[in-house]
């Protein structure tokens, strides 16, 4: 019972490296027959399918960019030429968040869009949902896929699952009690924001059915200081689900880690690259992962560069899957580095240390400007009643002095200032004049 697939997810490394390589061939032959996207993209740089002969010949595929696809949706609305299929035979249709521009839209065939359920069923069968739970999806169900996925993988399971699109916080927390939930799939920032509510009610999460909450949409159970809030709040174990609209639900988060989640590589090809040659780093080794899915022929994304900073760790997992794994998951991305006054830095690592001192229903905001010729990097907090201010913000200013060696502005203010999300939070504001 500890595998949704076990013959793939335990199957020895060279069983798995040749279902790779046969899958990998079966769509480059489809996309190169009848996809437009990637005929025109593989003609241009003069492969075909038959010059990859083994799974390392996929070096000799080109990179796929995001700003490609949005370029051929704009010069061919609405849905662009990344379609294999008659058009006719997509049934679902889903868009980026467009945090990174311009929205991409997605179409799924049913084929495909049960490949996407199945990926999301092995991630939650890892974290241990079983038929005898009841889901509970506290989501507004709009066009991004990421918990529509987990609905789908949820079903697939033969869970039950209740939807709490159109309802308010309060709303929500009483289904989840009345009706004993026992897993919750939401974002870990509106987690934390039930449990706040939750905590304004006199509502004791820990004393509900609740026994795991499965992550999308942002870092969580993989960030030790949000992972361990969580914890506190609901008395239960979160899971991260990672994934991209583009490539699909591609990580499974099992419950022997809390600092690692494994490559679905039955359904996935990962590369880690220099994201400025373009060339593999050795393992363990931090760079840019690449993704090529392997069960969505109609609409592929081949050798997709995600922008995402990961490393590979070394070792096998006591869960038995032999699907490699990462070390904290996503570390940051390519393009949020920012430069302050010449040392690098990631927002995200930024947020991990300001986390850390923070509890349940405190906030926080990052802000990087220009001030006289000179970037500086703000961050500002809103603590709960009764926290020394003063006490609060000399030690995360200490901490992050320490860790970037640079001084960072720490102001406290009143409660109620920061916004709050039922989705996901932006916490970091670039506000310079010039980036870099």
């Amino acid at each position: 019972m500890e595998y949704f697939d076990a013959e793939v997810e335990t199957a020895p490394l060279e069983k798995l490296r040749s279902l790779q390589f046969k899958r990998l061939k079966r769509i480059l032959e489809i996309v190169y027959r009848s996809n437009p996207f990637y005929q025109r993209k593989f003609q241009e740089h003069g492969i075909t399918p038959d010059d990859v002969r083994c799974l390392e010949d996929i070096r000799k595929l080109p990179f796929t960019h995001k700003k490609e696809f949005q370029r051929d949706q704009e010069e061919n609305p609405p849905f662009g030429t990344n379609l294999s299929e008659p058009l006719e035979n997509y049934v679902r249709y889903h868009q980026t968040t467009g945090t990174t521009g311009r929205p991409l839209k997605w179409l799924d065939t049913k084929e495909s869009w049960r490949w996407r359920g199945r990926c999301a069923a092995m991630s939650l069968w890892a974290a241990g949902v079983r038929p005898s739970d009841v889901v509970f999806f506290p989501f507004a169900f709009g066009p991004h896929v990421a918990f529509w996925g987990l609905f789908e993988g949820a079903s697939q399971i033969g869970a039950l699952v209740i939807a709490g699109g159109g309802w308010d916080t309060q709303q929500r927390l009483t289904s989840i009690l009345e009706n004993r939930v026992t897993v919750v799939c939401c974002t870990p920032t509106y987690a934390l924001r039930m449990a706040e509510v939750a905590k304004e009610k006199g509502i004791n999460l820990r004393d509900s059915s609740v026994r795991i909450l499965v992550h999308a949409g942002e870092p969580g159970a993989l960030v030790p200081s949000i992972r361990k809030k969580i914890e506190e709040a609901w008395g239960a174990i979160p899971y991260d689900y990672p994934g991209l609209t583009e490539v699909g639900a591609y990580g499974i988060h099992c419950r022997n880690q809390t600092n690692a989640i494994h490559v679905n590589e039955a359904e996935f090809i990962i590369e880690v690259i220099n994201p400025n040659t373009g060339e593999p780093v050795p393992e363990g080794e931090q760079g840019e992962m690449v993704l090529t899915n392997l069960g969505r022929a109609c609409s592929p994304a081949i050798r997709f560069r995600t922008g995402d900073l990961v490393r590979l760790k070394k070792g096998i997992c006591p869960c038995g899957r032999t699907f490699r794994m990462l070390d904290g998951g996503v570390i940051g991305r390519v393009d949020d580095m920012i430069t302050i006054r010449g040392m690098n830095i990631f927002p995200l690592q930024v947020g991990e240390i300001v986390e850390r001192h923070l509890v349940v229903g405190e906030e926080y905001q990052m802000v990087a400007y220009s001030e006289k010729g000179l970037d500086e990097f703000k961050v500002t907090v809103e603590l709960v009643e009764g926290r020394n201010s003063e006490e609060v913000a000399k030690a995360i200013q200490e901490d992050l002095r320490q860790r970037f060696e640079i001084r960072f502005q720490v102001e406290v203010v009143p409660p109620g200032t920061l916004p709050r999300s039922n989705y996901k939070s932006k916490r970091f504001i670039d506000k310079r004049t010039v980036k870099g």
